[in-house]
């Protein structure tokens, strides 16, 4: 049998983040959120890393969200 272990990895960048609720983010202080859901934006700019062997220079990522509640 086989063990599949996880690639030691890092990441340095910039990142961004905003949502629909006033500001700040209520989430990010543990808060509700100030419409009863989250919908949100994330963006990352790995300036650096790694996964194993695979490089992550310079990657662009851009995830969005909708929760109800908070995240």
């Amino acid at each position: 049998m086989t063990t599949n272990s996880i690639p030691s990895w890092k990441a340095s960048g910039d990142w961004f983040d905003v949502c629909k609720c006033k500001n700040p983010c209520a989430c990010e202080f543990a808060q509700e959120p100030t419409y009863g859901d989250c919908e949100g934006v994330l963006a990352y700019h790995i300036r650096s890393g790694n996964y194993g062997k695979i490089s992550l220079d310079e990657l662009n990522a851009i995830g969005l969200g909708s929760f109800e509640g908070n995240i």
